[in-house]
């Protein structure tokens, strides 16, 4: 009895374990890769130039992660940053139109809400090699942040840079231990006269403190049970 008691402890630690299977460390924030986002929709632009099957266009809803169409069909969603694949990557741009129309995406997790914790809450991989330097801003509830460089990091032979996010900067001034809810839109950074510098290639975001989500109760009472027959059946033995 104490074996199987000592067995179920074991699965239930790594289940929780297992979502911590590959961290990173840059500019000494430490994350998971497999926290990244789980869905990236287009909530504004999209690509409209090149092969069909490639373009796409905003969401009719970006804020619904179900959401795989546009107004008029196309594909709406990211799928190149879904995950921590780095081989491919958007671009977040003016698409040739007027500069009041940047290019954002919508990204949702399914690690659970996100939440303001201390240092940084979320991180961006950006495609170094490009002409320009742009940065990256993200926004949430109408304000906007610009990532602060975590670093150049290679990986599998390309280089990207890490932006971080603290939701508790100005001007977001979140409240420690408040729950972010999805999406949160990210586009490239835009000067005082809100004319974007440079344009970003997005190839992973990822979230780093997320709510805890406790296994549930039931397990927990399954235990305490399994526990209690082997401390009775214990008592007995000594008893005889």
């Amino acid at each position: 009895m104490k074996a199987l008691v000592i067995s179920i402890v074991g699965v239930c630690f790594g289940l929780a374990a297992s979502a911590h299977a590959a961290p990173m460390t840059v500019g000494g924030v430490s994350f998971d890769t497999d926290n990244a986002a789980s869905t990236v929709l287009w909530a504004q632009g999209g690509v409209f130039a090149g092969l069909p099957a490639n373009r796409r266009e905003a969401c009719i809803d970006p804020t619904d992660p179900s959401s795989t169409v546009g107004a008029t069909g196309v594909e709406c969603r990211a799928l190149e940053v879904v995950g921590f694949d780095l081989t491919e990557s958007v671009e977040l741009d003016e698409n040739n139109t007027v500069t009041q129309d940047p290019d954002v995406i919508a990204a949702f997790f399914d690690e659970g809400p996100l939440v303001n914790g201390p240092g940084v809450d979320m991180i961006i991989f950006e495609t170094f090699d490009q002409d320009d330097s742009p940065g990256v801003t993200l926004i949430l509830n109408g304000a906007e942040l610009l990532g602060t460089q975590l670093g150049v990091v290679e990986v599998d032979g390309d280089e990207y840079t890490v932006w971080g996010f603290d939701f508790s900067d100005l001007p977001l001034d979140i409240a420690m231990g408040a729950i972010i809810s999805d999406p949160i839109y990210i586009q490239t950074q835009r000067d005082d006269e809100n004319t974007p510098i440079g344009s970003s290639d997005i190839a992973a975001i990822i979230g780093v403190n997320f709510t805890p989500i406790p296994l549930p109760a039931a397990v927990w009472l399954f235990v305490a049970g399994i526990s209690g027959l082997a401390f009775a059946s214990r008592r007995r033995k000594l008893r005889l």
